[in-house]
């Protein structure tokens, strides 16, 4: 009983800030929003992060010149967090697969309407 104790008090904080950094699954398309991804060179990799923040694993990469869109939440505000340095990251879903992720703000060029 005292080791199932330590092991949920250790966790606990954890998990809520997976809860904090990790967006509702209803996030949303912001269709008026287009998302190129820039860069020093076009094709150069840049990494899609699972957190608003490099010390986040960083499980796939988009390429500079693709577009992306970035996404809402239910009440139609971006999806964004500012990290421990200052910069601030948006949620964005690259539409061709579907994949989702966070992105630093200088590696993102809005062309919005």
């Amino acid at each position: 009983m005292k080791i199932q104790n330590i092991v949920v008090t250790a966790i606990a904080p954890v998990l809520s800030l997976f809860a904090f950094f990790t967006p509702s699954v209803d996030a949303q398309r912001l269709s008026d929003c287009s998302v190129q991804i820039v860069g020093r060179e076009r094709g150069t990799r840049v990494n899609l992060r699972e957190g608003a923040g490099t010390e986040y694993r960083s499980p796939s990469y988009l390429l500079v010149g693709q577009y992306v869109t970035m996404l809402n939440n239910a009440s139609g505000r971006r999806i964004s967090r500012e990290d421990s340095e200052g910069y601030t990251w948006y949620y964005i879903e690259y539409e061709p697969s579907g994949t989702r992720g966070w992105l630093r703000d200088d590696f993102l060029a809005p062309q919005c309407s």
